[in-house]
Parts: C-alpha cells; structure tokens; sequence
C-alpha cells in the first residue's frame, strides 16, 4: 500500500521530466515554423479582393466571415498534421537515439513515459493554437475597426441617425469578435488531444513513423466519417433493418478504440454565431479524458511487451 502511494506521489514528477524533455525536443526540430507559415498567410488575406451582391450596408461581414473561417480552418488542419507528425516522430527517434532504452530501464513506468510524451506534445500544439489565435483574434480587431469606420461613414452620407445605425455597426461587432471562436477551438483541441495518444498507441506497434502517420491519418478519418462508413456498409449489405451480430460487435470495437472526432467539431452554422453550452464542452472534455486514459493504458501495455 505504501509503495502504491508513493508510486502515486512521484507520478506528476515523472510524467512533467518526461514532458518537459519532450516539448525541448519538439522546439528544437524548429516545429514553430507552421507559426510563420500562419503569420505570412494571415497577411496576405489582408489583400484578397472581396465581391459582395449584398448592400453597402453590410459591406464587410462577408470580409470578416471569410477571415475566420479561413484562419478557423487553417489552425484546425495545422494542429492535425502537427498531432500525427509530431507524435508519430517521437517514439522512434527516441529508439534510434536510444533514449528510449534509457528512460525504461530507469524506474520509469511506461504510461508515465507515454504520458509524458503526450503532455509535451500537446504543450507545443497549446503554445502554437493560442499564438495563431491572438494573430486571428489581432486581425479581425482592426479589420472590424476599419469596417466599422467606412460603414459609418457611409450610413451617415444616407442621413441615418445612430439610432438606425446600430443594428449594421452590431452586426459588425459581432463579426469581429473572435470570443464566440474559443469554445470550438477548446473543443477542437479535446479532439487533437485525443488524436495525440492515438498516434501514440499506433507508433507502439508499427515500424516505422511513415506506417504510423498513414494508421492515425487513416483512423482520424474513420473517426470522422464513422456514422456515414457504418451507414454505407449496413447500407451495402442489405441490412435495412437490425444489423447483424457480426457488425454490431465491430461497431462497439471500432467505438472503443475510435472515439466519433466529428463530435469536437463545434462548427458556427452558415456563418452565424452559435452560443455553445458550457455543460456540452465540459462533456466534451470527460469524453476525451476517458479515450485518453484509454489510449495511454493501452499503449503503456503494448510496450510492456515489445521487446526492443
């Protein structure tokens, strides 16, 4: 009992070292490049000419709407590859460079190792989300600011009072803001967490890091489409009805493993702005701390018996 509770204490202490070496290791393979890439791509949208049918008096939303849908969806495909590089990278560089064979012979537990391992890369991918979303965040202030001068400007010329006013300048606002995007990129980062110990299990048991970013590509995507692949085969194989035992068994399989990814996807509906439940983040969040958990005890009883 006591050398359980002892074990318990040093865990943080070991899983932080392990960490720590990681999110090194990561910033020194200059990953913080994709930050640049995100920076100079940002800039340029500043010069896309942008059409609009609609009137003078919503001139600009569109500009705004494009600019978060684009950075939204360059930071989300940016995290994902980073996820299944980053991590499919690790484990065999470690072998090749025989850290690995190091840190296990040491009284180091293998799912302190590998959660250790998860925690530095997911401490770089926070450090790179939260730079890129200050840049998005930075880009829509002045760009909403700007709009909102020229539409001023151009509603005056029409006699409109302030009163009338408002509604557009609100409209404006609201589009500018980039506080209604966090909760689906905290959403999104459960999901890419997930992704993480994911590759990790994967990298457990292939041979090599290309094998292991194909399977995470390959399940991220079944993650994502799992409903539609379920629905097709059932579809295929004539089972209008109660599906076979046969398939029932491979769909709780598939769901224990793969957890639905399209659920972290809180996407905004047609460009208007949701109000996302703290109660289904939170849920979210249990969700992707139990496949997590799931995943890091798998892995953590591959490598138990791997032999090296």
């Amino acid at each position: 009992m006591l050398s359980f509770v002892m074990h318990a204490i040093r865990m943080p202490g070991r899983i932080g070292a392990v960490a720590g070496v990681t999110f090194t290791q990561l910033v020194r393979m200059r990953t913080f490049v994709v930050l640049a890439i995100f920076a100079l791509g940002f800039l340029g949208l500043q010069f896309i000419p942008y059409q609009e049918n609609l009137g003078v008096e919503y001139q600009g939303l569109g500009e705004l709407q494009l600019i978060r849908d684009v950075a939204t969806g360059c930071m989300k495909l940016f995290s994902m590859l980073f996820c299944v590089a980053a991590t499919a990278l690790l484990l065999p560089r470690d072998s090749e460079d025989r850290i690995l064979y190091t840190i296990l012979s040491k009284p180091v537990p293998r799912f302190d190792y590998l959660a250790g391992k998860a925690l530095g890369v997911l401490g770089v991918l926070g450090v790179m989300l939260l730079v890129m979303d200050g840049l998005m965040a930075g880009l829509l202030h002045l760009r909403g600011v700007e709009i909102m001068r020229q539409l001023q400007e151009v509603l005056a010329a029409r006699n409109l009072s302030e009163q009338e006013m408002l509604p557009y300048m609100q409209q404006v606002e609201e589009a500018s803001n980039a506080v209604t995007l966090q909760w689906n990129l905290l959403a999104s980062f459960m999901g890419y967490a997930v992704l993480t110990t994911l590759t990790l299990v994967i990298s457990c048991f292939t041979s090599g890091t290309l094998v292991s970013m194909v399977f995470a590509f390959g399940g991220y995507f079944i993650g994502m489409f799992r409903e539609q692949l379920f629905s097709l085969i059932r579809s295929t194989a004539g089972w209008d009805g109660v599906p076979s035992v046969g398939l029932q068994w491979t769909e709780r399989v598939f769901s224990l493993v793969l957890p639905d990814f399209s659920l972290f996807n809180l996407a905004e509906n047609a460009g208007t702005i949701v109000e996302i439940p703290v109660r289904l983040v939170g849920e979210l969040g249990l969700i992707a701390f139990g496949y997590m958990l799931l995943h890091l005890l798998l892995g953590a009883w591959i490598l138990s018996h791997k032999e090296f």
